[in-house]
């Protein structure tokens, strides 16, 4: 292994050399690293022209060059022609070939580099590309010529060929030329660069047919053009002169044209003798001179219409700028106007900056800047205003705001010392208004810097706000070293309302000091120690609109920054509750961190959330821990124990009746475990867990439920036994559930839906507020399951007409291409009450093989028999999918769609006895009846009689209409009437015990009967 800037570790090398009279061989040179693999052979000779044969190749593990293959040949002779052949495949590709005389003075050289695409970032999206790259390079260092071709394209970058032509010697380097064709135009650049005493250029740029139309259709542009320029570079000092400078063409249909001349040099001496910029109706003039003693040069702007002279700028500016008097005493006089100008979201109405500054022995002078109406988001300044003058002996400024969100004013004097390098001066007269009230200073800040000593004082004072007051107790001397001490008197949490949501209220008072030392010339963290205290502090946060309070008794917060080790602290007691407290530290936080600390948790009572509860519904159970921490922040290690005991939640959210549970976790360094067991009014759940950090990024935790006959109930409709065995294992990656739940009981019961209601419809798109479509939401991490569902024999059903019991299995699986049913859901036997009709399902099965919507349909559904005549069975078959579902009637004994369908909807034939009219009759009435059951329902409600009900009996002439209800618990009354004959019968059933009923019946026969129910 070896250390350094880059540690490489090489796992295995093995070498083979073998040397006999100047023939080297080298046999093997076999490496495998970290950084990636190396194998060579080869021969060479040691004597004569030392010929060479060697081949090596290596595959890089080094981003962004990870999978780089080469693949290097060297060949020839070192004293006569030596041939070097390189080819790189990967996320590079480059063939290199080169020949070379080591032995003839001038080193001749022939270099060829080709490559088909380069790209930059080598890995990634492409933010640049060179195509088609052929460079070549060849003769000596005395005299060589270098041509380069290629085409590149990229991220705001046009596409352009490129074209390069030059030759040089060990003194200078001429470049004939190098052409850019892109836009439509050309971009030539001819130049002489010679090294012989001092770097100096020679060269010229020439723009030709330049159009960004197509390529930035917002901003189109034509533009032709051409500078020349000279200068030289010596001893860290240069010297330019462009003698000539020329652009014209048009930006967006304002004409474009820069002309002048200009020269200068290193020691800011520039001579001007004209420099015009315009652009449209807009211009700049710059002309003058800055000399060895004489200073004269003004700069004049000119902008009636900067409308779209860019993209989102607009308004107008007129304005000179002055620089006169000599290098000792310099004079900058300025006087500039702006009127409605924007960029982007940004507008001022008027601006206005004028100032005369002189430099003799003293800088003096005065400077007045006025903007009107600043406006942006969120930002509405009417006025702000900013007035210097004076000298360096003494001056001052002062700053006016006016508006939102900010406000204010504040006044600076002082005096500088040019001797000593030494500023005083005093901040007063300093208030401000802002969103959070007003802010003002109870004392004039004092205020020295001193430059040679990198220093600055400031001196006691406080800022005061009718909610807070925050003081610089003792004066701050800040430099490379210093120490600052705050002081947090009082902080009204009533401070923070306007960022808080509606939601959210709190109150009290916090008050804190921090006081921190720092010593930029040793090595380490500075020190320091922040302490914070409340008091009456109450927090409520609106849940499902109802309110949660959370008041505490104590609320202590500290960071302790000493030593090289840095420590969080906090002591939170709740009224009338438990205690949460703690220490965390880390210890060496710019190497090791290593972690250190406690946390403790004592007699938490999550009652504390009863209040967001509906009536009737509670939490109970009590939290307390006692962990600690260990490892470093890279591998994170935690100790002890967290309980929860005496847990119960009751709620119509819950799908349990649940009772006093408990749940445990213990800690042990990188590793933890689970153990508890959730109680039920019928039955429980064990839980089980184990989880491994001891690797942060491949972490990994399960857990484990098992139970037996636990009563889940989701009222109105479902009632079940569930017993589960299942495994839940999560990783960084993938989430997994695997297992088995059994249902042995079950009970559902599904209300029949509105007649007006209507299935959402496949292509419905959600919008959100904005109106614009809500982006699905998916799992960071994907989630696999793999769960077998076992239907018992006591699972019934009663929905949409459908009373029957089912049986099964299913298989649920999940992956990424989402979930799926395989299985099947047997109906054994049942009942289906449809079109007035009480059909039995004689056969029913419900085949899932992938999506859960889209099941195979196989069922037969017959009428009652007793309501059918002839003895006659006559149903409905249904197969097909549940979308595209197939209806047939069939009969036993086969007959005509006619008469089985007569049979069906009647229970008689079509040659009946029975008047045509009579049978339309009792068909119209079942289906009447059939459809009235809600509404019937709802009457007996009205007036105290449960389970009104409407219905029919019998068949042929002796069907009937039967309306029934419970006017007592356990006392149904029974009152039917003949459709055809008028005949009535009352029927009275007393419930005994739950299954064991006495019945009488009055009507045309009198009966007294004792009646047992039973299921099998």
């Amino acid at each position: 292994r070896i250390t350094g800037d880059t540690d490489l570790t090489v796992r295995t090398m093995l070498l083979k050399v073998s040397s006999i009279d100047g023939n080297m061989k080298l046999d093997t040179l076999d490496i495998d690293a970290n950084q990636g693999t190396v194998k060579a052979s080869g021969t060479a000779q040691l004597a004569n022209n030392w010929p060479v044969d060697i081949t090596l190749n290596s595959t890089l593990n080094i981003d962004p060059l990870k999978g780089e293959k080469i693949k290097l040949k060297v060949g020839g002779a070192l004293r006569e022609q030596l041939e070097v052949g390189v080819n790189l495949s990967g996320p590079m590709d480059v063939a290199l070939r080169a020949q070379t005389r080591l032995a003839e003075a001038g080193l001749p050289l022939n270099l060829e580099v080709v490559s088909q695409r380069i790209a930059w970032p080598l890995t990634g999206d492409t933010q640049f590309q060179a195509d088609d790259l052929k460079l070549k390079l060849s003769g000596k260092m005395t005299d060589y010529t270098l041509s380069m071709r290629t085409t590149v394209k990229g991220q705001d970058i046009p596409p352009a060929t490129i074209t390069l032509d030059a030759k040089g010697n060990e003194r200078q380097i001429n470049l004939d030329k190098l052409t850019i064709a892109a836009l439509e135009g050309k971009t030539e650049l001819k130049a002489l660069v010679d090294w012989q005493q001092a770097i100096s250029w020679r060269g010229e740029l020439t723009l030709n047919g330049i159009n960004t139309a197509k390529e930035i259709p917002d901003w189109p542009a034509k533009l032709n053009g051409v500078m020349k320029t000279k200068g030289s570079l010596y001893g860290g000092t240069w010297q330019m002169d462009v003698p000539e400078l020329k652009l014209t063409g048009n930006v967006k249909q304002n004409s474009v044209n820069v002309n002048g001349t200009l020269k200068g040099n290193s020691y800011m001496q520039w001579t001007i003798p004209g420099l015009h910029l315009a652009l449209g109706p807009n211009s700049a003039d710059i002309k003058g001179e800055l000399g060895v003693k004489e200073l004269n040069l003004d700069a004049a702007i000119d902008a009636p219409g900067l409308d779209n002279a860019l993209p989102g700028l607009g308004g107008m500016a007129k304005g000179i700028v002055k620089v006169r008097g000599t290098v000792e005493a310099p004079q900058l006089l300025a006087d500039i106007t702006a009127r409605g100008l924007r960029w982007q979201e940004l507008s001022v109405a008027q601006a206005r900056i004028e100032g005369d500054i002189k430099s003799t022995d003293q800088i003096a002078g005065h400077l007045n800047v006025r903007v009107e109406r600043i406006s942006q988001p969120d930002v509405n300044i009417n006025l702000v205003t900013l007035d210097a003058k004076g000298s360096e002996k003494q001056h001052q400024l002062q700053l006016r705001v006016q508006g939102e969100p900010v406000s204010g004013q504040l006044s600076l004097t002082g005096s500088f010392d040019r001797e000593a390098a030494r500023w005083k001066g005093t901040l007063s007269d300093t208030r401000f208004q802002t969103p959070v009230g007003p802010w003002s200073l109870t004392r004039a800040i004092a205020l020295d810097y001193r430059n040679k000593e990198q220093k600055i004082s400031i001196g006691p004072h406080c800022w005061l706000n009718p909610n807070a007051e925050l003081c610089i107790p003792q004066t701050i001397d800040a430099g490379a070293a210093g120490r600052a001490v705050v002081n947090l008197n009082r902080f009204d949490l009533a401070m923070l309302k306007p960022f808080m949501p509606d939601t959210t209220q709190a109150s009290g008072i916090f008050s804190g000091k921090a006081d921190v030392s720092w010593d930029t010339t040793q090595e380490g963290l500075p020190q320091g120690k922040v302490t914070l205290s409340g008091r009456n502090v109450k927090v409520t946060q609106t849940v499902n609109d109802a309110p949660l309070p959370v008041a505490f008794e104590t609320l202590n917060l500290s960071a302790d920054l000493h030593n090289n080790r840095a420590e969080l602290g906090w002591l939170i007691r709740l009224t009338n509750n438990g205690q949460f407290d703690g220490q965390v530290q880390v210890t060496d936080p710019q190497g090791r961190r290593n972690l250190g600390g406690n946390v403790n948790m004592r007699n938490l009572n999550l009652a504390m959330v009863n209040p967001v509860f509906s009536r009737g519904e509670k939490a109970a159970g009590m939290l307390n821990a006692r962990l600690r921490l260990g490892g470093d922040v890279q591998s994170p290690q935690l100790f002890g124990q967290l309980q929860l005991s005496a847990l119960d939640i009751d709620g119509n959210f819950m799908p349990f009746e649940m009772q006093p549970s408990q749940l445990t976790m213990n800690f042990s360094g990188t590793r933890s475990t689970l153990a508890g067991i959730v109680r039920t009014q019928q039955g429980q759940i064990n839980l089980n867990g184990n989880a491994d950090w001891s690797q942060i990024d491949n972490w990994r935790a399960r857990v484990t439920a098992k139970g037996s006959r636990v009563r889940i109930t989701v009222p109105p409709m479902v009632r079940l036994d569930v017993s589960p065995d299942v495994v839940f294992d999560a990783t960084p990656s993938l989430f997994t559930l695997d297992g088995r739940v059994d249902v042995p009981w079950a009970r559902i019961v599904v209300h029949d839906l509105p007649e007006s209601a209507v299935g959402v419809s496949s292509d419905v798109v959600m919008l959100n507020n904005d109106l614009q479509p809500e982006t699905p939401q998916t799992a960071s991490i994907p989630i696999n399951s793999n769960l077998t569902v076992h239907v018992g024999n006591n699972v019934r059903i009663d929905a949409f007409g459908l009373k029957a019991r089912l049986t099964g299995d299913l298989k649920v699986a999940q992956d990424k291409q989402g979930l799926g049913l395989n299985g099947q859901i047997n109906i054994p036997d049942g009942r289906f009450r449809a079109y007035g009709q009480d059909l039995l399902v004689r056969k029913g099965e419900l085949l899932f093989s992938g999506p859960p919507d889209q099941p195979l349909l196989n069922i037969e559904a017959i009428r009652n028999p007793d309501a059918t005549e002839d003895d006659v069975i006559a149903g409905v078959r249904v197969t097909g999918t549940a979308d595209e579902p197939k209806a047939e009637i069939f009969s036993d004994p086969a007959m005509p769609q006619a008469e089985a369908l007569s049979y069906l909807l009647r229970g008689q034939g079509l040659d009946s006895n029975q008047s045509d009219s009579a049978a339309m009759t009792s068909m119209l009435i079942g289906l009447g009846v059939a459809q009235s059951g809600q509404v019937v329902g709802k009457i007996g409600e009205t007036f105290g009689v449960s389970n009104l009900a409407l219905d029919t009996q019998g068949v042929g002439d002796s069907s009937q209409v039967v309306v029934s209800g419970y006017v007592l618990p356990g006392l149904q009354v029974k009152y039917g009437v003949g459709i055809f004959d008028s005949l009535a019968t009352l029927t009275l059933r007393y419930r005994l015990m739950p299954k064991l009923y006495l019945e009488a019946v009055s009507g045309v026969d009198q009966a007294l009967d004792l009646l047992y129910q039973f299921e099998f």
